[in-house]
């Protein structure tokens, strides 16, 4: 999961970034700063353990300051699909950047009156409702329904957040929703090896369970 933070005040960033780790209840925080780490850095943290409990944020401070071409096409990919929540924190980004991060389905937090709009988060994270729905038949419409309204990278992180929520409720390792998750992650890293479409191969996993 990626969402970018975007202002040149400090008490917008903070009050943005404190709700989103709250949300994430007990998570790990890791914070990564321009001064050691680079955006290639983040790739060793896109596939947490499930036994890590809940899956860590790392949280980057202006990691992409006049560096935003390191941030490529795939690199974003990989982090929006990753069951790590990832949150940039950036003082400005320029606006065609930031055009193409919306457009690809990057959840974006701008100090402006051009935010958007709320009901944009409630929908996408409402996607995850299928997760837990039994009919293989109204699953496959509601994915389908889903992947046409976004990117399939912006909402398969939501769906590891869904599943892990599940499967730590489980008393069972190889219980239904343990064994999803790892079957996702095995789907997804199989489609990033192997060039396969990415919405399709865990389509297959999601109709599977």
């Amino acid at each position: 999961m990626l969402t970018i933070v975007v202002a040149d005040t400090k008490p917008f960033r903070a009050a943005r970034i404190a709700e989103m780790i709250r949300t994430y209840g007990d998570s790990e925080v890791i914070m990564l700063d321009d001064t050691l780490s680079t955006v290639a850095d983040l790739e060793q943290y896109l596939y947490p353990s499930l036994f890590t409990l809940n899956a860590p944020i790392v949280h980057t401070r202006f990691i992409l300051d006049n560096k935003e071409k390191d941030l490529s096409p795939v690199l974003m990919r990989k982090l929006m699909a990753s069951p790590t929540i990832f949150i940039f924190e950036e003082l400005s980004l320029s606006k065609p950047f930031i055009t193409s991060l919306k457009k690809q389905g990057v959840e974006v937090h701008l100090d402006d009156v051009q935010k958007k709009p709320a009901a944009d988060k409630g929908n996408l994270f409402g996607v995850t409702s299928l997760i837990t729905v039994q009919n293989k038949k109204d699953r496959w419409l509601a994915y389908n329904k889903a992947i046409e309204q976004y990117p399939i990278e912006a909402i398969l992180g939501m769906f590891y957040w869904k599943v892990r929520d599940m499967a730590l409720k489980e008393k069972d390792i190889n219980g239904q929703y343990h064994t999803l998750y790892t079957k996702m992650l095995e789907a997804h890293a199989s489609a990033w090896r192997e060039g396969t479409p990415l919405a399709l191969a865990i389509e297959k996993v999601l109709l599977l369970y």
